[in-house]
């Protein structure tokens, strides 16, 4: 039997991990991928910053192939539905520190850039976006982080 992928594991992982530092795990999403149910008018160039802080969402839940919730957008309850392979990066919105994916099978292709791992996001440490707000004003900043090991 093949592996699968990881993506899922690493996703619950790393959010436990910035949950768990106190801080609020946030995802990028890449609103083409097939499955994807997030309100249109918050996407921005095909993509949506989302605060996943416990107390931001109701009823969160995970399968094998997604993560679903409800949470308020303009103070209306919304359902959302994020494969795990239309996540591209998790990060902790006070520290930046997080991890971004490569392309999932079944997603939309992108270029080779986009797929770079890093691990910071370059996120201001003051900034106080929430779910509702999360796709306005500075995106965060990719940028690839080496390591000497």
């Amino acid at each position: 039997m093949a592996l699968g992928s990881s993506r899922s594991y690493l996703l619950r992982a790393l959010y436990e991990w910035i949950v768990d530092g106190g801080e609020d795990p946030y995802v990028i999403v890449d609103c083409l991928y097939p499955g994807v149910e997030v309100p249109d008018g918050h996407v921005n160039d095909g993509q949506i910053i989302l605060n996943l802080a416990p107390r931001a969402l109701i009823g969160w839940s995970t399968t094998e192939f997604e993560v679903m919730f409800q949470t308020r957008f303009d103070g209306i309850p919304t359902d959302i539905v994020l494969p795990y392979g239309s996540i591209t990066a998790i990060y902790g919105q006070e520290s930046g520190l997080g991890m971004a994916f490569g392309q999932e099978p079944g997603g939309v292709p992108r270029s080779p850039e986009d797929s770079e791992a890093t691990q910071s996001f370059g996120r201001d440490q003051n900034d106080s976006s929430t779910v509702e707000d999360s796709t306005k004003g500075d995106r965060p900043a990719l940028r690839i982080v080496k390591s000497d090991d």
